[in-house]
């Protein structure tokens, strides 16, 4: 069995949120895509969180520690849309301090707590999903540390974290460029110039990837009114499947899998 390890970097995208467990997020996808297609091999995932342009060198700087075949960065337009920045995670208990932890946390709370309860399925049922979406909007009262980065300064910790991956000679590095905004969301909550700074962040990552000689996965066109939940910018399990498959598509064309 040939073992094939792939770390991820990125943002709520690499490991789910409400609607979209972590079993259906991204990465898993493209890990069952690749294992589909490539029979007799075990891939590994890592998942690095970073949620502001300056954790980047040192969540890539992580991730090389456990020598992974691949690191995957994913490149997030609304980090330089947004008028926040990085949730202060050292708020968090040890151990709670990843959107990954905190839902494997909320689901042992979860576990633990209907384990006393009567066998009653429907107060099951509603005690574990009330637990399990408190684990999504657990950071909402969180004091925010970071502004936000321009696309020239997300730009400048992006190449440096890609240079980090160059400098690891038996690792390939691919970036995974934001997709296009969702333009159905409520124009009070968009500034008006929300697609021009969106793709700002695509040429950005279009052009760094160009520089230093790394795949760069196009994901701009993979998006409609129909691939985001209602309301939000996050894509649906569907629109997860669809960059999990492509990503699968571009690292076998690659001959980086």
């Amino acid at each position: 069995m040939r073992h094939l390890r792939i770390s991820f970097v990125g943002q709520c995208h690499t490991v789910g949120y409400p609607g979209v467990p972590p079993d259906a997020a991204f990465p898993q996808v493209c890990r069952a895509a690749l294992q589909s297609r490539r029979p007799g091999t075990e891939v590994e995932l890592l998942l690095q969180e970073y949620y502001h342009p300056s954790q980047l060198v040192g969540a890539v700087a992580a991730a090389l520690r456990a020598c992974p075949r691949v690191v995957v960065i994913e490149v997030v337009g609304w980090l330089a849309v947004k008028g926040r920045g990085a949730v202060d995670l050292s708020r968090l208990p040890f151990g709670v301090r990843s959107a990954y932890q905190r839902v494997r946390h909320f689901r042992h709370v979860s576990a633990a707590i209907t384990a006393r309860l009567p066998g009653n399925p429907e107060v099951v049922h509603r005690v574990k999903d009330t637990l399990v979406n408190w684990a999504g909007v657990a950071l909402g009262g969180i004091p925010l540390r970071h502004a936000r980065s321009t696309v020239t300064e997300y730009e400048d910790h992006l190449d440096r974290a890609i240079a980090q991956v160059g400098g690891a000679p038996a690792t390939g590095c691919v970036l995974q460029g934001p997709g296009a905004p969702n333009l159905a969301l409520d124009s009070r909550r968009l500034p008006s110039d929300m697609l021009e700074r969106y793709r700002a962040v695509e040429e950005m990552a279009r052009r760094l990837a160009a520089r230093h000689g790394v795949l760069y996965v196009d994901r701009w066109d993979t998006v409609d009114t129909r691939f985001f939940s209602s309301g939000s910018i996050r894509p649906t399990a569907e629109g997860h499947s669809t960059w999990g498959h492509l990503l699968a598509d571009r690292l076998i064309e690659a001959g980086l899998v």
